[in-house]
């Protein structure tokens, strides 16, 4: 072991050097546009279908650049050029074409007042866009990066016929749940999402269910046997369920507090199946 003690002390000193050498290396490297020194967190990498390599101290340093140069913009749209962000959560590269864009007030790059910001995560990228009243940035850079999945708001009135638009809900964990009474197990599903209801919603956790194309009188009838407290609406031409394109019953989208669809099932739930999603969520 004695022996083997100062092998490992002259490999660790080794990597060492290495990795100062390298970040010593990046720290004298500078934006092609505008001269600033870059940092890890902020920098853009573009490499052409040439292999030329073009350094960004910001995403808005690059797509300044990228915009300038047209031919640039279509290497990236076909993938004969490659552009690297930085995920400002991990800090770890990404490409861009896997990242969700936001924009806030608040500055990513303070030197030339960049306000994007970027994501790998979608669970991320929609907590920030919450928490600092951002928009979203679709195709920011040449058409690249995903989009975050919004959830189409609609308005359908309960069996009270007071009307509940999906909107109401922003700012909670919302089970978007579709119904039918066609279903053999629907009475176990709805009783389960009850207990998920309860359970949860303290964290900010509601069920809102849908029943698709059954009659008012139908779904009133059943409902008297089941304690429900959360919204149920009516859909009876299926409209808002051909807007979500249901194919069977039941399914459901977990929204986050955002009104982003984090998830989709088909199939019945319970709470236990849905704690550790909605873990993630709060």
């Amino acid at each position: 072991m004695k022996k083997l003690f100062p092998s490992f002390i002259f490999f660790l000193v080794l990597v060492l050097i290495a990795w100062f050498s390298s970040q010593s290396g990046r720290s004298n490297e500078t934006c092609r546009v505008d001269g600033t020194e870059i940092i890890p967190i902020t920098r853009v990498t573009l490499v052409d279908k040439k292999g030329e390599e073009s350094l960004f101290c910001s995403l808005c340093c690059a797509k300044i650049w990228v915009e300038s140069h047209e031919e640039l913009g279509k290497q990236l749209q076909s993938g004969t050029a490659t552009l690297t962000v930085v995920d400002e959560i991990s800090g770890l590269e990404v490409d861009a074409s896997l990242a969700y864009w936001i924009k806030s007030k608040e500055y990513s790059r303070q030197e030339n007042k960049c306000q994007s910001h970027v994501f790998s995560d979608k669970q991320a990228a929609s907590k920030y866009l919450r928490q600092h009243q951002g928009e979203e940035l679709p195709g920011y850079l040449a058409g690249l990066g995903l989009h975050l999945s919004w959830a189409d708001d609609f308005t359908l009135q309960d069996i009270q016929d007071i009307p509940h638009s999906l909107s109401e809900y922003q700012g909670k964990i919302v089970f978007l749940r579709f119904w039918s009474l066609k279903n053999p197990f629907v009475e176990t599903d709805l009783r389960n999402l009850q207990e998920a209801h309860d359970k949860f919603a303290e964290q900010g956790f509601t069920v809102v269910a849908v029943n698709v194309e059954d009659t008012k009188e139908e779904v009133v009838q059943f409902m008297k046997g089941l304690a429900i407290s959360f919204p149920v609406l009516l859909d009876p031409d299926g409209k808002v369920a051909n807007q979500y394109q249901i194919t069977g019953f039941p399914t459901g989208f977990l929204l986050d507090r955002s009104g982003i669809v984090d998830s989709s099932t088909v199939g019945e739930l319970t709470a236990d199946v849905l704690e550790p999603f909605l873990y993630s969520l709060r």
